[in-house]
């Protein structure tokens, strides 16, 4: 098994690829998922209302902790 991958975009080759942005975006989140330590079912439902709203999970939470940090400051 050859551990070599093909390149598709590299950081300066200018705009990054739609369908590698969303690679990017959904390993970022899984990323976030993971440090926060939440229950399964937490997670899933982060999954889910983010993809039903069409946005990434990081999106998804930045906007529920702007909503709750709002009325705070």
């Amino acid at each position: 098994m050859s551990n070599e991958g093909t390149v598709i975009w590299k950081k300066g080759d200018g705009p990054m690829p739609e369908k590698v942005q969303h690679v990017v975006d959904a390993a970022r989140g899984d990323l976030l998922l993971q440090t926060l330590h939440l229950p399964e079912t937490v997670e899933n439902t982060i999954r889910y209302n983010a993809d039903k709203g069409a946005q990434s999970v990081n999106d998804y939470i930045s906007h529920i902790l702007v909503e709750r940090l709002m009325p705070v400051s």
